[in-house]
């Protein structure tokens, strides 16, 4: 009783348009795996929206009917958008009430959605969000980082060159970004280019799914983890955190360094591979210890 009390006290404040005789436009977040996430505020404006946009409504409609919505749904994802944009803003123009969600998640956050909400705001019509579960925000509260800089970039462009050009711009801050089951191993691996492979990461899988992951571990330890290829693992939706370089005034003996690189020529790797490793492994520049150690080449 006090739960359905306190939906029905605070929704009114939500299904009326202010501004206008318009209708209002709902950004309504669904759950990203664990249907029992749903809000109690999710359900009552989905149920009192005249349509329901979304990806996949084959998808979405066993949602609904697990929480017995009846609301028609149609489709709304990036390979109609904009006919279907023109369409949703002129029955919000009408007067009716329109909600977009997306398969699971918040819409517009790498889903579609954002050319429907600046179409709105800019016929003024009032953009309402309705929020819910983040697997950003999830796997970031169950990090360990520090969550007060962070910076969410979707997904990592395809080509190396672009996704290293992005890591390096904003190691100032921790990142956050989603990762393909198919592309998880080959990412973890390009990592190891920019990155000491002790680094410790987040890479958190299904969650709040049945077999959600949380991966707290070194990049290396990463890479040998889903190297085996195990097909549960491989499976899903990842989400990798990757924290923020700390700027540390470091003191390393010119013989630790030393004996590093011994150890990597006597096990032999390459003079210039080794340079490469010694210097990712201290975080020094290659020019600072390059023609130092000449010698040990030969």
């Amino acid at each position: 009783m006090i739960a359905s009390y306190y939906r029905f006290k605070n929704l009114h404040s939500t299904n009326k348009n202010k501004k206008s005789n318009y209708g209002i436009l709902y950004v309504v977040a669904t759950p990203i795996g664990n249907i029992n996430d749903m809000t109690y505020r999710a359900i009552e404006v989905l149920s009192n929206s005249h349509i329901i946009a979304t990806e996949n409504t084959r998808h979405s409609k066993k949602l609904l009917n697990f929480y017995g919505i009846k609301t028609r749904l149609i489709s709304y994802h990036k390979y109609n958008e904009s006919e279907r944009c023109d369409f949703l803003i002129n029955l919000l123009l009408e007067g009716k009430n329109i909600s977009i969600i997306s398969d699971a998640g918040t819409p517009t956050i790498s889903d579609p959605g954002d050319i429907i909400v600046s179409k709105a705001h800019s016929k003024n019509i009032r953009v309402c969000p309705i929020p819910g579960v983040s697997s950003i925000i999830a796997a970031i509260s169950a990090s360990g980082f520090a969550s007060d800089d962070f910076k969410f970039i979707g997904f990592l462009p395809k080509k190396n060159i672009q996704k290293i050009g992005i890591l390096k711009e904003n190691s100032n801050v921790s990142l956050v970004f989603f990762e393909s089951p198919n592309r998880i191993l080959k990412t973890l691996e390009e990592l190891c280019s920019i990155y000491n492979f002790e680094k410790k990461i987040i890479v958190a899988k299904e969650m709040t799914k049945i077999y959600e992951d949380i991966i707290y571990d070194s990049l290396f330890n990463q890479i040998q983890y889903f190297s085996k290829n195990n097909n549960e693992k491989i499976k899903g939706e990842f989400t990798i955190i990757i924290p923020k370089e700390e700027k540390q005034i470091l003191n390393i003996s010119e013989d630790k360094i030393k004996n590093f690189l011994i150890l990597l020529l006597e096990n032999k790797v390459l003079y210039n591979s080794a340079i490469k490793i010694t210097c990712k492994h201290f975080s020094i520049k290659k020019n600072v210890i390059y023609k130092k150690y000449l010698h040990l080449a030969n």
